[in-house]
């Protein structure tokens, strides 16, 4: 994702915290447990790095001191995005592609350079409510949230595939599972990205328009075409002097990955992942004055993440 933009996305991160990451670092000393999620343990250290940011941003937006009742709910949602990540993190590591320390160090390393220093870039964390370890939580879990919801993106559209292989419409199957929605998007329009001139196919990612290039004429991609937006299955409906007339179908998966954008198809199979450890006593928790336990109450709602605004056009504009 673009991430963070320095510390006005930290404070940002902390006002939405339901869709904020966790990469569960290791605490410097001992610290209680409140979850438990399968085998691995959920921290009251890693829990007040997400309050302690998330109330500071608050404050400093103009809030003052939340009232008892919203401290409950925050603390309810700061539990649950919690278990959800330690979800994705432990999937992501059965896949081999859990976050590194490493990983997270240099990105953070990289981030102190732009801000003129390990000093500064603490300074200007401070000053949006954040801190290295909200930083640190952050990176790791969007690195995790990435490299797994990009694993599903592929294997959902090689499955939407299937359903082209059987005969199915590409307009209509466009319009069940493209991602690219919105006020804007094309799925609504059955995947219509309308006729794309030789300038106007110059500006998408090298990787589509090489494949709408390749294509004849009634043929989309038999393999799902890997490029910023995602993986597009791409079809040909015209081709004339004024360009190509292309339909498309998006199965987001952006590079750079934007949580904000996480599709609700992998909210769904989020949702899926934790009400099965559910029914396997795989979750539990014991911190109190939170509620936020999904075993014990109804799912949550999908997150800011899940409901905002999806991509407008699948093949990113170059650049």
């Amino acid at each position: 994702m673009h991430r963070r933009g320095g510390a006005a996305a930290v404070a940002a991160c902390a006002l939405v915290v339901a869709a904020c990451g966790s990469n569960k670092p290791p605490p410097a000393a001992a610290s209680t447990v409140i979850a438990r999620v399968g085998s691995d343990n959920i921290t009251l250290a890693q829990f007040n790095v997400r309050y302690q940011s998330a109330d500071t941003s608050i404050v400093q937006g103009g809030g003052g001191d939340p009232p008892p009742a919203a401290v409950t709910q925050l603390r309810a949602a700061i539990l649950r995005s919690l278990i959800l990540d330690t979800v994705i993190r432990e999937k992501a590591g059965e896949l081999g592609l859990e976050a590194t320390t490493a990983e997270v160090d240099a990105e953070v390393a990289t981030d102190a350079q732009q801000a003129g220093g390990m000093s500064a870039l603490k300074t200007e964390l401070a000053g949006a409510g954040g801190s290295i370890a909200q930083l640190d939580d952050e990176i790791g879990s969007n690195l995790n949230e990435q490299r797994v919801e990009n694993v599903f993106a592929q294997q959902r559209a090689v499955l939407i595939e299937g359903f082209l292989a059987k005969g199915a419409s590409f307009i209509a199957t466009a319009k069940t599972y493209s991602d690219d929605n919105g006020s804007t998007g094309t799925a609504a329009k059955g995947g219509d990205l309308g006729v794309l001139t030789a300038a106007q196919l110059k500006t998408y990612d090298p990787v589509f328009a090489t494949a709408v290039e390749a294509l004849k004429i009634g043929a989309y991609t038999k393999t799902p075409v890997h490029d910023a937006g995602g993986y597009d299955i791409v079809m040909l409906y015209s081709k004339t002097a004024a360009g190509w007339g292309v339909r498309h179908i998006l199965v987001y998966a952006g590079n750079p990955y934007n949580v904000m954008d996480r599709p609700s198809w992998f909210t769904e199979d989020l949702f899926t992942a934790v009400d099965q450890l559910c029914s396997a006593n795989e979750i539990e928790v014991s911190l109190t004055n939170a509620g936020g336990n999904p075993c014990t109450s109804p799912s949550p709602s999908p997150s800011p993440a899940a409901s905002s605004p999806k991509p407008t056009t699948t093949a990113t504009p170059a650049g």
